[in-house]
């Protein structure tokens, strides 16, 4: 279901927070697990009627983009949100579509979709176990509409650490997220609205690049909606 109206929140696309107030804990809400902010998340996709559903991975076009098979047998072209990766035909952009390749084909996912973008995909947060605030909520008496057990989210973090398969150690369940810490895309902060996740999205760009990982490692990357703009 899409959002009914953008909440009033803006993050620069670049790190650096000159414009936020520092009465407000930005750092308290980005934090992986923050209570905080996962109360804030549920209390916002719950007044927007959002709700949690999943799939199987069964195809990986580009570097932000999957196509899930839902519980139905539809086949859903999903766009990761808060995300954007370099184009296949832009440098970078084999290498981000194998790395999310690696990190969720053949892989059950559940996603929440916030928005539909003009080519008709879902635009979703991803995650390869169920969100954290499910959990939370079901520890406080209330059962979720989509739970799982511990034991099902321990097997998907065991699986995504599997040795050999790629991925560096740090990487979670959350997908839109891991692209950033694995320096494999940029924050699309004129999109990401929502406190929670994109406030930790954020940080964790501005990491990537601080520490020349991934697509950081070439001097001055273009970003992905310049490069579209300059090859339509």
């Amino acid at each position: 279901m899409r959002l009914s109206a953008p909440f009033p929140f803006r993050l620069p696309r670049q790190p650096g927070l000159p414009n936020l107030s520092r009465r407000i804990p930005w750092r308290m809400l980005a934090r992986p697990g923050s209570l905080l902010g996962l109360l804030l998340a549920l209390a916002l996709w719950t007044l927007a009627g959002l709700e949690p559903w999943q799939g199987l991975v069964v195809g990986v076009p580009d570097g932000d983009t999957i196509v899930v098979r839902d519980e139905r047998g539809h086949d859903v072209r999903v766009r990761l949100y808060g995300i954007d990766a370099p184009e296949l035909r832009q440098r970078g952009g084999e290498q981000a579509r194998d790395k999310l390749l690696r990190m969720v084909m053949d892989r059950k996912v559940y996603l929440v979709t916030i928005d539909r973008d003009g080519y008709g995909r879902d635009v979703a947060h991803v995650r390869t176990s169920p969100f954290p605030w499910m959990a939370t909520v079901a520890s406080s008496g209330v059962a979720p509409r989509a739970a799982s057990t511990t034991a099902s989210r321990q097997d998907a973090r065991a699986t995504a650490g599997t040795a050999g398969d790629g991925l560096p150690p740090e990487l979670t369940d959350d997908v839109n997220g891991d692209l950033l810490r694995a320096g494999q895309a940029w924050f699309y902060g004129e999109y990401c609205r929502l406190p929670y996740p994109c406030l930790a999205w954020y940080f964790d760009a501005g990491k990537a690049r601080e520490t020349n990982i991934g697509l950081w490692k070439a001097r001055n990357p273009t970003p992905p909606w310049e490069w579209r703009r300059k090859n339509r």
